[in-house]
Order: C-alpha cells, then structure tokens, then sequence
C-alpha cells in the first residue's frame, strides 16, 4: 500500500511523537529507577517496590507505558514498509535513517524478553519478588549480558536519533543551523542515557563504573523508601 506524502507526513509526526511522550519518558524513568541499583539491592528494590505501590498501578502500565509502545512499533513498520529514507539529507542522515528502524526492530524483540523474564516471569509475578537477584543471575549469562548491552545501546540512539526527526517533523528544526542543533542534542542525549544506563545495568552484576560515596548512597536509598 502507497501512503500519499501528507498521510505519510502525518504518520511521521505521530510516530515521533509517541516516541517522545510517553515512550521516550519511561525509557528515562526506567534508567532512573535502575540506577538505584548502584546503591545496592535494597535500594533498588526500594525504588522498584515505590512505583509498584502505585495506585492503579496496572493501568497505568497497560495505558500509559505498553499501549504506547506498541502503537510506536505498530506506526514504525507501517512507516519502514512503505517509506524511504529522506533523499533531502545527506548520505549520513539517510544512513543514520536505516540505523533507526534497524534498531527499532530489535528493541522489539528485547523488550519482548525483558519483560516477558523479568515482570511476567513466574518469580516476577509473585508480591514482593526479587528483581533484583532475577537480574543479577539473568546477566550471569554472557549471552543474555550481550544482549543487555546491545539492547541498551539500541533504545539510547534510537530515543537520541528520534529526538532529531521529532524537530524536523514538527517544524522545530527548519533550517540547516537548527538541523545541526538539534542534530548535536540528540547525539549528547544518545551518550548520557548510554552512560547512564550501562552503569545501572554494569550495577546488577555488582560492577558499577560509577558509586557514589556511602553519603549519598545512604540519602538517595532512604528517598526511596519514602
């Protein structure tokens, strides 16, 4: 099926919208909230065990995080099976294109294998489960550290990149100067979320590249149990 250019113009602003909120969001909250597991398990069962008390906290999850990530799957086929790379770019931007959708495709299927061996897991389901320790053995694994690491880095540039299509696409980046900007902020935004996130993945195999001083960590711990 050939999309006409405005519905494919609409699809690509919705698309990139999504991404941003709320999918773009919660992959931040969710960097966050694995960052306590630089402070030890407790702390980071604290912050887990926070947002599990919720109020409707499933509902929350099914319509605020799981819908929206599938709706963004869902529009970024439809967009990869019937679109091309912008030809108004240079040769690098449509590279960085293929780059999107190739990353996209893979953050499916290990969003499918987190979620379904860590919260859907018959130990993950149980009240007051152990994420932690179900992490820490899943990275155990070379394979599945692998995984990780890749699954990490996918979801950073994809957010970073996708940060430079939201500006094109809702008119925030018309020129060539604001294309460069915004360009550079996603890039920056792709390395801190990167450094971010794999300092709280390196935590669950208790090898964090960043600890803070046992101040804070004991600060940010008790903030947690709040």
């Amino acid at each position: 099926m050939k999309l006409s250019d405005s519905a494919m113009h609409n699809l690509r602003r919705l698309h990139s919208l999504s991404g941003l909120l709320p999918v773009g969001a919660f992959v931040l909250e969710h960097f966050i909230t694995n960052s306590f597991a630089v402070f030890g398990a407790t702390a980071f069962q604290n912050a887990a065990d926070t947002l599990r008390r919720l109020p409707f906290v499933t509902v929350i999850e099914v319509a605020l995080i799981g819908l929206p990530i599938v709706f963004h799957m869902m529009i970024g086929v439809l967009i990869t099976a019937t679109g091309s790379a912008d030809t108004r770019f240079a040769y690098p931007r449509n590279r960085l294109y293929v780059m999107q959708r190739v990353s996209g495709i893979f953050l499916a299927f290990f969003m499918i294998f987190h979620v379904w061996s860590t919260r859907l897991s018959p130990e993950g389901r149980l009240p007051g489960s152990d994420l932690f320790a179900i992490m820490h053995r899943q990275l155990a694994n070379p394979w599945i550290w692998l995984g990780y690491v890749l699954g990490t880095l996918a979801a950073c540039f994809h957010l970073g990149n996708g940060l430079f299509g939201f500006a094109i696409h809702w008119g925030l980046a018309t020129d060539q100067r604001s294309q460069r900007r915004a360009a550079r902020f996603g890039f920056v935004t792709a390395i801190v979320l990167a450094l971010i996130g794999l300092n709280a993945l390196m935590a669950f195999t208790d090898h964090p590249w960043l600890r803070l001083g046992p101040e804070t960590t004991a600060v940010l711990a008790h903030g947690a149990t709040r």
